[in-house]
Parts: structure tokens; C-alpha cells; sequence
């Protein structure tokens, strides 16, 4: 029966070596990632999914704010589903205005996406309540200091109206987008006027 015993003293000082070198690494990639900053950008990934998980939950709004202040609804020329080429329809309303006048927020919510593609051109994209994302398109640049994961509210500017993206040669124009977990609505009947 000695035998058994020393075998499992030996089994289970081997558990500990191990258990004590995992910790070590795992101490050791903490202080290196808290050191070049990966670990607050995994942090704040991680809140930003958190929060967004949240807006899920709420109901989505019945009505949003204009993006453009001195613009109405009723100046916005219905361009929902309007043919564009052979393949697609556009999925949001075109709201013109002159280059530069300031495009704020429609909803409460977070910042999901700040880049750029070929169709859209410099785009800002929020996330809302109901997990409606907020789509902001042709911007001729972006608001100073904003960043993805950034809370914003119908008070904050995202950037300005321009002409990026397939919109070079058009006047400028703010494209603007709501997409629900079940794909592409029309703002124009959510729009109220921004006071």
C-alpha cells in the first residue's frame, strides 16, 4: 500500500508544478497585455458587447431624431428602395444638406463601427436599443475624439455630410440606414424633426 501512496504524492506534486506554471503564464500574460494595452482593449471590447447585449433587450424606439438639425422630414425626398443598378435597392433615405453642416446621432447608444467602403465612403455606424443598428454614410470626416464604443446621444456629433463612397459626383448628402436583426427598415416614417 506505500507504494500507491507515494505515487499519488507524486501525481499531485505534479498537479502543482503544473497548476503553478499555468498561473505563472497566465500572470506573466496579464502584466505584459495590461503593459502594451491589449488587455484594456479586450476590456473594453468585452463591456462594449456587454452593453450592446442590453440594447437587445430594450424595446427600439418608435421614433429617432433627425440627423440633420434645419432639416424636416417632409424635405427629404423618398428614396427607399429606389433602384440602384441592376442587383439592389437603396436601403435608407438620402437627406441632402450643404458640405460640412454637422450629423448627430438619431438614437442613444454606442458607436459599433468607424471606417470606410466603396459604397458608403466614410460611414459611422451606432447601436440602439432593440439591437437596431444606425447607419451613417458619405460623411465628409469624423466627429474629433470619436471612438468605437464611444456612447452617444442625440446630442452628439458623429461627423459631417460629404460626398465618400459612391456619392462622389452627387451633391452632398448625408445616406442614412436603419438595419434590425431581421434587415433594412425605412427611416423616413421614424423621423422626427430635431428642435
Amino acid at each position: 500500500m506505500k507504494p500507491q501512496r507515494n505515487r499519488f504524492k507524486t501525481h499531485r506534486k505534479r498537479r502543482m508544478k503544473k497548476l503553478a506554471i499555468i498561473l505563472a503564464a497566465a500572470t506573466f500574460l496579464i502584466l505584459v497585455g495590461s503593459a502594451s494595452g491589449v488587455a484594456n482593449e479586450i476590456g473594453d471590447k468585452f463591456l462594449l458587447y456587454v452593453h450592446v447585449a442590453r440594447l437587445y433587450t430594450q424595446d427600439a424606439p418608435a421614433k429617432i431624431k433627425m440627423p440633420l438639425a434645419g432639416i424636416t422630414a417632409k424635405q427629404i425626398a423618398n428614396t427607399w428602395h429606389a433602384a440602384r443598378g441592376n442587383h439592389r435597392q437603396h436601403e435608407g433615405q438620402d437627406i441632402f444638406a450643404t458640405r460640412g453642416t454637422p450629423v448627430y446621432s438619431a438614437t442613444s447608444g454606442y458607436v459599433y463601427n468607424i471606417g470606410e467602403n466603396h459604397l458608403g465612403g466614410q460611414t459611422v455606424s451606432v447601436i440602439g436599443a432593440g439591437g437596431r443598428v444606425y447607419y451613417y454614410a458619405h460623411l465628409d470626416s469624423y466627429a474629433d475624439h470619436l471612438e468605437e464604443g464611444d456612447y452617444v446621444t442625440t446630442q452628439t456629433i458623429l461627423g459631417s455630410v460629404g460626398t465618400t463612397g459612391n456619392a462622389r459626383g452627387t451633391p452632398p448628402h448625408l445616406h442614412f440606414g436603419i438595419y434590425t436583426p431581421d434587415g433594412a427598415i425605412d427611416p423616413l416614417p421614424l423621423l422626427s424633426n430635431r428642435k
